[in-house]
């Protein structure tokens, strides 16, 4: 059906500026037209109408990087700590059933306004990765989300990156076993590995209308060989799609790709002939500032995920210096944000404070260049610059959030009562949207052409039967014995001082540069 949706005020590119009384004609999964309520009306009066004067208009968003898990891991018994601690405790958790997980997470996200989220699987059985993935993939087409798949490869360092085998050789000897298991834990091998990518790519990946994409994930330069990283590029180059690591996340993965190669892991893997436009890279905490113009030249893309970064005493990636340097951005919510809600518009809210920086020297960065990390950036870093999402442009893919700005005390948009002229109030907009809005401001959700949220609840999924399914998956797996049962933590301390030794001595990175006002953005 020929739909005309409509708002008082929208958003429809994030480097244009905002709109008022705007509309957008869809057919079948695609924008047709775009103009005025009027003058749409007029060239197309049969179209069912959808909107208000009281709604906010935009392209849905693209959480770019994503785990999928579903729940936060403090209530499943993992509490926040440093990364590599913190790794430890996802061997604990409670099994939850990967198609609840996904449809679960789908529909959090969708509420959050999110229409495509890349998802970097964390087997819960790798002996049973291939399951899991269709599992997974049906439970987020059930939802109604767009989803880049990425299953995880690991062969090298489960345990700690350097000399494994030395340092369960200090432990206490009865966690000894324990901790050689981990290191058993690097199936499927390549072969395997590449076969399962290829099969779900024959039977899953669709790359006209990207509802589902198969993408490869060496999950990182540490964990992962040069071959098996090089198999996964060559696999992306040999099927057309891409490729996603986490990347430099913590100090310590800086500090091993110095003690290992002698020099920073984007130089490495421009060594070897890794680096290039397929690739998206995750957190870039301890990127090294001098090879940025390295990674804007090869168009490698980076995935910015605040909340994770701070929840896992990461620190805070350097992101006016990535958008100076022309890097393709975007931004992932890691299935870690500070409320565990998946709240996306509060995510490019904490996006932007942090990258706005004390001192009169930094560089400002406009509301402008956050949506476009929402938007547009994360489109072309999750599924290439190809697919035409982002925008609510004719010819672009029909995914679009209509957000109610609230009534009476909840009505953030009051303040705008105080400016002369509607110009003048569509001037704030952008700013006022990151300030102030948040999940609970989502209305309706398009995805693909297709109404997948209508007044705040799926179209697609029952969300109460849902919810009593999670329960009951829990409250099995609590039976069983849960993440108590597991003694995977006692090796948690020993984890701890074999990094803080590293602390004593590792480099720092090099200083940042400071771009200016008069940056590329």
């Amino acid at each position: 059906m020929a739909e005309l949706i409509w708002a008082g005020y929208a958003l429809p590119d994030a480097s244009a500026a905002p709109r008022s009384d705007f509309a957008v004609y869809v057919e079948g999964n695609r924008i047709v037209a775009t103009g005025s309520l009027s003058d749409l009306k007029a060239r197309y009066p049969a179209a069912h109408l959808v909107g208000g004067a009281n709604l906010i208009l935009l392209p849905a968003m693209v959480n770019s990087h994503d785990h999928g898990r579903g729940l936060g891991t403090v209530p499943l018994g993992v509490p926040d700590d440093l990364l590599e601690v913190w790794l430890l405790g996802l061997r604990v958790q409670p099994p939850l059933d990967p198609y609840l997980a996904a449809a679960y997470d789908g529909l959090r996200l969708l509420r959050s306004g999110v229409a495509l989220t890349a998802h970097s699987h964390n087997p819960r059985d790798q002996s049973r990765i291939e399951q899991e993935s269709e599992a997974t993939l049906r439970g987020y087409r059930d939802a109604g989300i767009r989803v880049a798949y990425h299953p995880p490869i690991v062969n090298q360092n489960s345990l700690v990156y350097v000399d494994e085998g030395v340092f369960i050789e200090t432990l206490p000897a009865d966690l000894q076993p324990l901790a050689r298991s981990f290191r058993r834990q690097t199936i499927p091998s390549p072969d395997e590995y590449f076969g399962l990518c290829h099969d779900l790519f024959r039977r899953y990946h669709d790359s006209g209308t990207a509802t589902i994409q198969i993408q490869v994930s060496p999950v990182a330069a540490q964990w992962c060989s040069d071959d098996v990283i090089l198999g996964c590029v060559q696999f992306a180059r040999d099927h057309g799609t891409r490729v996603q690591m986490h990347m430099l996340e913590t100090r310590y993965q800086r500090a091993y790709a110095l003690r290992t190669w002698g020099k920073s892991t984007v130089r490495h893997l421009e060594e070897i002939g890794a680096l290039g436009s397929s690739l998206t890279l995750a957190h870039m905490v301890w990127v090294d500032l001098d090879d940025l113009d390295l990674l804007a030249e090869r168009d490698v893309g980076i995935a910015h995920n605040p909340s994770s970064n701070l929840r896992l005493r990461s620190g805070i990636a350097s992101v006016p210096e990535f958008l100076a340097a022309g890097i393709s951005l975007g931004i992932g919510l890691d299935g870690h944000t500070l409320d565990d809600d998946q709240d996306y518009l509060r995510e490019l809210r904490l996006a932007w404070t942090l990258a706005n920086r004390p001192g009169a020297e930094s560089a400002t960065v406009p509301a402008s260049a956050i949506w476009s990390l929402g938007t547009t950036g994360g489109a072309a870093i999750t599924l290439g610059k190809e697919i035409r999402l982002g925008k609510l442009e004719a010819g672009y893919l029909a995914d679009l959030v209509l957000i109610d700005r609230g009534s009476g005390l909840d009505d953030w948009t009051i303040g705008l009562s105080a400016q002369a002229s509607p110009d003048a109030t569509l001037a704030y907009l952008p700013e006022l949207m990151l300030r102030s809005a948040s999940h609970q401001n989502v209305r309706d959700v398009m995805v693909n052409g297709e109404w997948v949220l209508r007044d705040r609840h799926s179209t697609k999924l029952d969300e109460t039967t849902l919810v009593s399914e999670l329960r009951q998956n829990l409250a099995v797996a609590a039976k069983s014995g849960g993440a108590a049962a597991n003694p995977t933590r006692t090796i948690a301390p020993y984890v701890r001082q074999y990094y803080a030794g590293w602390d004593r001595d590792s480099d720092e990175p090099s200083e940042p540069r400071k771009p200016t006002g008069d940056s590329k953005w």
